[in-house]
């Protein structure tokens, strides 16, 4: 079992790390994608396609799904983003198991005088007097 402060030091240390992984993450999945042209006449139409174009895509407020083509110049910076964002959730989702730890460690104890024993499940059976 973990200590309580070394939990606390872990929190720490985890809360200074997701605040420049925030200023910089981007939500969604990279792909990239091959295209073809409308030029006829053009290399595409028979041979390898335009590409590769990197393509954002996620899961938009109203449960569709969206997406933006990345320009050119700003390809390391997006790649960068979405990967402090799948950082971020990782991390996130470390602190939050480190909160239930340590709200557990610090419930009350149950009472143990007067609680009746545990019953199988079913109906509660009533004894005559």
């Amino acid at each position: 079992m973990t200590s309580v402060t070394s939990t606390r030091g872990r929190r720490a240390s985890l809360l200074r790390r997701l605040l420049p992984l925030a200023r910089r993450a981007m939500f969604g999945t990279l792909s990239e994608t091959y295209r073809t042209c409308g030029r006829a006449g053009c290399h595409c139409q028979v041979g390898p396609k335009h590409g590769p174009h990197l393509y954002v895509s996620f899961r938009g407020p109203a449960g569709t799904t969206a997406g933006y083509y990345v320009p050119q110049a700003l390809r390391s910076r997006v790649r960068s983003g979405v990967a402090a964002w799948q950082a971020l959730q990782t991390q996130l989702r470390e602190l939050a198991e480190l909160n239930r730890r340590q709200l557990w460690a610090a419930r009350p104890p149950r009472p143990k005088a007067g609680r009746p024993p545990r019953r199988a499940d079913g109906p509660t059976r009533v004894r005559p007097a």
